[in-house]
């Protein structure tokens, strides 16, 4: 499948890197799209260093989340995109989890107010936030019809290639609840490879990325038939 253009475009991020390095891309493709991280608030409380963060190369007393949006705005803006934040903040932050109509409506909300043309989405494999994401994305995608032009989903990297089987049971529930999935590809570039390179804090815990170098994964996401009818 070829898509000539998608109009303004909204990556919909579960976290400060996701969009850029599952859908750089198509970001780079439609100039003035937005990348939308939905869990990148700051915490409401501090319960010491974690494990991810300390892997990332942080230390006691960093403003974490303020370098991690700040690496963010590099890498989006280098992609001609614009970067835009939500204030849930993620699970290693606030294990109890902002219901996912909360995200739903937010995610409408920023859609209207950047008069998109098409939502791009993540599958959500593995990761709880990834999950939530797309819970919240499929939410607003059944319930708001008249929202924007065009759905595209796509295959969370790393997580497609160290998970390639989450990734085939994603695709094949969809599909069995009747929504179209209509796959094609998107290859990436040396821009995109500049724009994950800002992300160095999360790139030093994430080892291989070579992953983020292939084609992107996308698939134009339909309605099941009853739906449009």
């Amino acid at each position: 499948m070829v898509v000539v253009s998608l109009g303004r475009v909204l990556a919909v991020s579960p976290h400060l890197d996701d969009a850029v390095l599952s859908v750089g891309g198509l970001l780079a493709a439609h100039p003035d799209s937005v990348a939308l991280t939905v869990f990148a608030g700051f915490p409401t409380r501090y319960e010491g260093l974690g494990a991810w963060d300390a892997d990332c190369g942080f230390a006691e007393g960093d403003d974490i989340v303020a370098a991690r949006r700040a690496e963010d705005l590099r890498a989006v803006e280098s992609l001609g995109a614009v970067a835009s934040w939500l204030d849930f903040a993620e699970i290693q932050y606030e294990p109890s989890r902002p219901a996912v109509d909360d995200i739903a409506r937010a995610i409408g909300d920023a859609a209207r107010a950047f008069a998109i043309d098409t939502i791009a989405m993540p599958l959500g494999l593995r990761h709880p936030d990834h999950e939530r994401t797309h819970q919240a994305c499929l939410m607003l995608f059944e319930r708001d019809p008249g929202l924007i032009e065009n759905w595209v989903a796509w295959a969370d990297i790393p997580y497609r290639a160290r998970h390639p089987e989450l990734l085939d049971d994603r695709v094949k529930s969809l599909r069995s609840k009747g929504f179209g999935l209509d796959p094609w590809s998107l290859a990436t570039d040396e821009r995109k490879q500049a724009a994950v390179a800002e992300y160095a804090s999360q790139l030093r815990a994430l080892g291989d990325i070579t992953d983020a170098e292939l084609p992107e994964q996308l698939y134009a996401l339909r309605r099941p038939v009853a739906a449009r009818q």
